[in-house]
């Protein structure tokens, strides 16, 4: 007789166990890399194309220029080619100009200065890097009190400045920054 599990073929019966394939991270993974391989592709020859002049170029062929029809005007005709020539647009140098602050101060009063009832101006100097940041931030004139001191210190350490342009080009420099605290009496 034949048996109900043996196949005609041969081939052993199916096992019990779900088939393993392919986990779902792996394929979020491949995805991922596919992409981030397109996009350095993309990024990497996206710079390298050369940025087209807008203006139209220049007539040098007389084939499109009309032949003179009198000496008189073929005399002018150099004239006119100048004329016809684009004009260079050169850009405006931004003057020259010292660091300044970016925003006004607005420095919040210490609590403990407000409390003891403490007033004063504080000048600051600090030291302003090419991209408008501060550092080695120093006190010029005291307050008399140090918790304003140190306030005005930290509101100078964390302000953002316009930094000084000498001969068209940012540079570092040095700027004072006075700071007043003053209580509101009402």
């Amino acid at each position: 007789m034949s048996d109900p599990m043996n196949n005609p073929r041969g081939n052993p019966p199916p096992p019990d166990e779900p088939r393993k394939g392919s986990s779902p991270l792996i394929w979020i993974l491949v995805l991922i890399a596919l992409i981030a391989f397109a996009w350095y592709f993309y990024n990497r020859n996206a710079g390298t194309e050369p940025i087209n002049d807008l203006t139209p170029p220049a007539a040098t062929s007389d084939a499109m220029t009309p032949a003179p029809s009198s000496p008189v005007e073929g005399a002018s005709k150099p004239s006119r080619e100048k004329a016809r020539a684009p004009k260079k647009v050169t850009r405006a140098q931004p003057r020259d100009r010292d660091a300044t602050l970016l925003n006004q101060l607005a420095p919040s009063y210490p609590p403990e200065a407000f409390r003891a009832r403490e007033e004063g101006t504080v000048v600051v100097r600090a030291q302003v890097d090419e991209l408008g940041n501060a550092s080695d931030v120093e006190i010029v004139r005291r307050s008399g009190s140090r918790t304003l001191d140190r306030a005005a210190m930290n509101e100078v350490r964390t302000s953002k400045f316009n930094p000084a342009i000498r001969n068209g080009k940012t540079v570092a420099s040095s700027v004072q920054v006075p700071i007043e605290y003053k209580l509101d009496e009402q």
